[in-house]
């Protein structure tokens, strides 16, 4: 992990097998740990943590939001020397998210039947990652 420039803020990655999606230096990134959210800014004391599905919001030096919210589905966060990695299997920049398809997804994973525990379980899961999609792409517009 590369060390981010002292006084240049915090250096935020966040990337998928397929591509880096995001590759900026940042004043705070709030992510969405399976435990709730937490925020990150300089000198925060290392960590590695567990992804759950929702927005990581990447405020810039010059305090602005926009175009730096991304929906990620899961994975790992770790974070340290001012250096915040995301790496997850689905990253997807909430400008590019569509509500109405977010709204189907939801509606078609509701539907799906669930048999067993484990069924269950994914299903559950799966449903929570709609819903999350679905807020974010609500906030889009």
């Amino acid at each position: 992990m590369a060390e981010s420039p002292r006084g240049a803020g915090i250096h935020c990655l966040i990337v998928t097998p397929e591509a880096t999606i995001l590759d900026v230096v940042s004043r705070s990134v709030v992510l969405p740990l399976e435990d709730g959210q937490r925020g990150v800014g300089r000198s925060h004391a290392p960590f590695i943590g567990r992804l759950g599905a929702g927005e990581v919001r990447i405020t810039t030096a010059d305090g602005a939001e926009a175009g730096h919210r991304v929906f990620v589905d899961g994975g790992f966060v770790e974070v340290g020397h001012d250096v915040v990695t995301v790496i997850t299997q689905r990253a997807v920049p909430a400008a590019k998210l569509d509500l109405a398809e977010a709204r189907a997804a939801l509606a078609e994973i509701s539907g799906r039947p669930a048999v067993g525990a484990d069924a269950l379980k994914s299903k559950l899961r799966s449903q929570r990652a709609a819903r999350e999609l679905v807020r974010v792409a609500g906030r889009v517009r």
